[in-house]
């Protein structure tokens, strides 16, 4: 049985038999989204990002987004990432330790995950339970028996950690105010690799031969979190888009939409995030040689790495587990989800 997160005064308690007592009866959904500082959000939303430049080919899409969401070569997360990618039944896709070790071996990640982990232990603006947290995946918990070399998952899917899922595991927190341990959780962090920056979020088809285009886009971000003390995760971006009927040249017609979640660096959580876009009339003025569609582009980019946390059981027994995973990270400077491009392209 896993020992959870705890302080050194509450160890001695653990030991006896009320192992894990008020801490193990804790674990968060995992929809929500736990975390201090909590990112501050607009009440009201704001015109949806939207470049009034036409745009021909991908490249000049590419250097247009460096400029409004700039994602950085690699990122951590403290907690289980919310931006898993994930079937249409909310299951995680599996990637497994050949598709990511060839990016980034999983030796250099544990030490690139315990140093990230001392950063957050050192700021001493974070909370108290949770930079404790933070020094126990660091480092390990004082007189306890070392981890006997990182246990390396083959996929994302194998992923049990003191007998329960990471997910599960990794959004404990303790909740009782009697217990030394109060606001701690279980020491867990992702750390990757750029893998796929700024990815579609919707687009309309291709209308060919001339005219204007006519479309109405907005989306919204349900910020998942918890008044409870714990790790900052993410939420869920719902872009949308509506056109007049294709015979009118307004593309596809009905809705185009999606949801997709995404996680926050732990860098990235006290910026003023916005929370909805207002329905933006967009048009695009399309030659008679060109195709004109409309595409949304994620701020962020999806990263390759691994979920490494750090467990304690029973005996006074370290484990390390390093468990392959691909999440989508939110640009940590950006306010807002999503940027709309008009795209042309030969007819």
């Amino acid at each position: 049985m896993s020992r959870t997160p705890c302080t050194d005064a509450a160890r001695g308690r653990r030991r006896r038999s009320v192992v894990a007592g008020a801490l193990a009866t804790t674990v968060l959904s995992s929809l929500a989204l736990i975390g201090s500082p909590t990112p501050a959000h607009a009440d009201d939303g704001q015109q949806a990002n939207v470049d009034e430049k036409l745009y021909q080919n991908e490249q000049d899409v590419l250097t247009a987004m460096e400029k409004w969401a700039p994602v950085k070569p690699s990122e951590s997360v403290m907690g289980y990432p919310k931006g898993l990618d994930r079937d249409k039944d909310g299951n995680v896709k599996a990637i497994t330790l050949a598709d990511v070790q060839p990016k980034y071996d999983p030796d250099e990640a544990v030490k690139e995950a315990e140093l990230a982990a001392a950063q957050y232990a050192a700021d001493t603006k974070n909370p108290a339970p949770l930079r404790a947290s933070a020094e126990h995946l660091s480092t390990g918990w004082p007189g306890s028996k070392a981890a006997n070399g990182p246990d390396i998952r083959p996929n994302t899917k194998n992923d049990v950690v003191g007998g329960q899922p990471a997910e599960q595991y990794c959004n404990m927190v303790n909740k009782d105010p009697d217990h030394a341990a109060f606001g701690q959780t279980a020491p867990c962090i992702f750390v990757g690799k750029v893998d796929e920056k700024w990815p579609v979020r919707g687009s309309t088809d291709g209308v060919a031969g001339g005219g204007t285009l006519s479309y109405k886009v907005s989306g919204s971000v349900t910020d998942e979190k918890s008044t409870t003390e714990g790790w900052s995760a993410g939420g869920k971006i719902s872009p949308k888009i509506t056109g007049t009927p294709a015979g009118d040249k307004g593309g596809a017609g009905g809705e185009i939409g999606g949801e997709v979640s995404f996680t926050y660096s732990y860098s990235s959580t006290s910026l003023k995030r916005v929370m909805n876009t207002l329905e933006t009339s967009v048009q695009i003025e399309v030659p008679n040689d060109k195709k004109g569609y409309l595409e949304g582009r994620a701020n962020g980019a999806y990263y390759t790495g691994y979920i490494v946390v750090r467990d304690i059981d029973s005996n006074n027994q370290e484990s390390l587990v390093v468990i392959p995973a691909r999440a989508y990270v939110q640009a940590p400077d950006t306010t807002s989800p999503q940027t709309w491009f008009k795209r042309l392209t030969p007819a």
